[in-house]
């Protein structure tokens, strides 16, 4: 335990001689996650909170249908409807020529007398079902057909995901049922008024009988939004948690260049001992560097009107995932600083492999943004592990058991890289040279 400690001390002097070395470890990851929650919290905020997607809507029906299609979009809390340009009142053609150029993703064109048909045809439907009520044996209502139909016209940008335009179809059938549903039921009570005089009809609309209630596994009742600071803060942790492979592997390469690693070897000490002084010193670090990018998501952030940084009560939880994130990155640091034979090797290979971790592990981009295969590959990064044990952490109210397995991925990927870099020194050990 001695010789551990003293190489921890050998390994904290270090790391206090390079001072401004080590304040750009800790303030470099917290300028980046407050800029980056800047320019993303604009493009956020219009996925999770305000309606942003415009949408075109030219009423050449002036009646019911028009008016409760344009409500019902409104109602949605994710279109935004437009139904005059720059003071002009919309037309077809402008519409039609704004989506073509790309202005606008969306115009819906309701035509000149669709609620006239919709209403026609109902009360073809209604009459034929009430005259069948009083004369069952010979109805001379039952040949009459109504075969008119409507044809809403909604253009695409043709640059539009196809999903999004199923979503908006669907959207639109399921208005459209709905009022002519509505219809229907005002209309039996018209003709069950003209038959029976004393008849009176409820005092109230048609309304769905089906709802649909979000229910989160969690059991809290609260509607939970990612928003850019709970997926920044993590994410930007542990890209700098990860990015100390260049510090850690150029002082080990130092170490060799200069010779004190040999000195080193020749005292009683072994491999081991010496890997865990720089893990036990860097872990430290890591720790610090997360600490304050919490503090910075917690108390910068809101200074520019982005949502503070909010991250449940499994403070335990999320002490672990920081231990094992940091042994991960720590592990993989020492595997490149004893493989590589210069620090430019360092240098490059880790840079890249890092950023290459980062962009495979949904931090850049959310995973559920990507393509399928995107995201079964998503799951190999290290990075990607330590991401998503501390949403869950921060968002769903995870406990340990909950973490348990990234905290297995994390710990299983440092004992592999320390057993790496131990296997490599071994055959190529700075006495044998």
């Amino acid at each position: 335990m001695f010789k551990f400690f003293s190489a921890c001390r050998k390994e904290s002097l270090i790391l206090i001689r390079d001072m401004a070395g080590l304040i750009l470890l800790f303030i470099m990851p917290m300028i980046m996650v407050v800029i980056l929650a800047l320019v993303q919290e604009q493009g956020w905020s219009s996925l999770t909170k305000d309606p942003s997607i415009p949408v075109l809507l030219v009423d050449e029906d002036h009646d019911t249908l028009g008016a409760k299609i344009g409500e019902g979009l409104k109602s949605s809390n994710v279109f935004k409807i437009y139904t005059s340009l720059d003071g002009k009142k919309l037309t077809r053609e402008i519409a039609k020529e704004k989506v073509a150029k790309g202005v606008y993703n969306v115009a819906v064109i309701i035509p000149k007398g669709s609620t006239r048909i919709i209403r026609h045809k109902v009360q073809v439907m209604v009459t034929q079902i009430v005259s069948g009520i009083i004369m069952p044996l010979d109805n001379p209502f039952l040949d009459i057909q109504s075969n008119d139909s409507i044809n809403i016209a909604i253009y695409f940008d043709p640059g539009i995901k196809g999903t999004f335009k199923y979503a908006f179809m669907a959207t639109m059938k399921e208005y459209s049922m709905f009022i002519e549903s509505s219809m229907i039921f005002s209309s039996f009570n018209s003709e069950l008024k003209k038959m029976f005089p004393q008849y009176r009809s409820p005092k109230m609309d048609y309304k769905e009988t089906v709802y649909f209630s979000e229910i989160f596994p969690s059991g809290r009742n609260e509607k939970t939004v990612p928003s850019t600071t709970q997926h920044n803060v993590p994410a930007w942790a542990l890209f700098a948690m990860f990015f100390i492979v260049i510090p850690l592997s150029g002082s080990m390469i130092k170490e060799r260049e200069e010779g004190s690693m040999i000195r080193i070897y020749t005292m009683p000490v072994s491999y081991l001992t010496i890997f865990m002084a720089k893990v036990g010193v860097y872990t430290v670090v890591c720790i610090i560097q997360f600490i304050l990018m919490m503090l910075a998501g917690r108390y910068l952030l809101p200074l520019a009107s982005i949502p503070p940084l909010t991250i449940g009560s499994n403070y335990i939880g999320i002490l672990l995932m920081m231990i094992v994130s940091s042994l991960a990155a720590l592990g993989f640091a020492i595997a490149v600083g004893t493989i590589a034979r210069t620090n430019q090797q360092a240098a490059a290979f880790g840079v890249v492999s890092v950023v290459v971790f980062t962009a495979l592990g949904g931090l850049w981009v959310p995973v559920y943004f990507m393509p399928e295969v995107m995201r079964t590959i998503a799951g190999c990064s290290p990075l990607n592990w330590g991401h998503v044990g501390f949403i869950d952490l921060f968002l769903r109210q995870a406990t340990i058991a909950d973490i348990l397995p990234q905290i297995i991925k994390l710990l299983a990927f440092f004992i592999v890289m320390i057993s790496i870099a131990m296997l490599y020194r071994r055959i190529n050990s700075p006495l044998n040279s």
